[in-house]
């Protein structure tokens, strides 16, 4: 478990979170990185606090679309209230709030009690009187959080250090970019049109014309052979086009 979350940390170092842990490693797959949050944050309070601050402020990037497929996918039913407080207050104050279409399909949790493990047992009275509203409704009891804005990195070193995020940030949580995302990290997700529709969480029709203008731009690319049943959907060269921006 503790390798898990150094791991996790360290992604989150990755993406501008004040955490000490050096950049580097992998692309950063940010929905999933949600997720795992969601799953770990009980043991190590400050999760929730810098994932809720960086999404607050660079909620923009993540690719709601399929945020939304994965939660219901791959989240575990007793993980999502936590995501759910998670996402309430990382929106909190920003119009439109961007999180909202995902925060409907959560519920609170059947058994009211701490979030966080060390709260559990004897201080969990403690936890209930000083719990915020908001932990309150989704019944994972926790003080009210404050965003630590000085303790993240600036925009600029964010996406000097993610080139993938550059999309990201064009594209302001649209279906485009859960269509690239998918194609990043989902395994099998470009074999056919309607694959990718299920691993972006957009329909068939929304992920064509999503491609459409993806690949007008070069960032995917449709295979079309002789004699293929299906289309098939690759990433195209916005990587290196990315990395060439965030060097310049």
């Amino acid at each position: 478990m503790n390798e898990r979350i150094d791991q996790l940390v360290a992604q989150w170092a990755r993406a501008g979170a004040g955490f000490g842990a050096g950049p580097g490693g992998a692309e950063l797959d940010l929905e999933r990185m949600v997720l795992e949050t969601a799953r770990l944050t009980s043991r190590m309070a400050r999760l929730m606090v810098m994932s809720a601050t960086w999404l607050h402020r660079y909620g923009s990037l993540m690719a709601r679309h399929r945020l939304a497929r994965l939660v219901r996918d791959e989240l575990e039913t007793g993980d999502r209230p936590t995501l759910g407080l998670l996402l309430e207050t990382a929106q909190r104050g920003n119009h439109p709030a961007p999180f909202a279409t995902i925060i409907e399909d959560l519920r609170a949790a059947a058994v009211a009690g701490p979030l966080f493990d060390v709260e559990r047992g004897a201080l969990a009275a403690r936890a209930r009187r000083r719990a915020s509203a908001e932990s309150m409704r989704w019944g994972v009891w926790c003080e009210e959080i404050e965003f630590k804005e000085d303790a993240l990195r600036s925009p600029e070193w964010v996406m000097r250090q993610n080139a993938s995020f550059l999309a990201r940030a064009d594209f302001r949580g649209d279906l485009r970019a859960s269509v690239m995302a998918a194609l990043a990290h989902d395994a099998g997700a470009g074999a056919s049109e309607m694959q990718l529709a299920r691993c972006a969480g957009g329909s068939r029709a929304q992920v064509r014309s999503a491609l459409d203008q993806l690949e007008l731009t070069g960032r995917v690319r449709r295979d079309r052979g002789e004699g293929r049943a299906r289309t098939g959907v690759r990433l195209g060269g916005w990587r290196e086009a990315g990395a060439r921006d965030a060097a310049a």
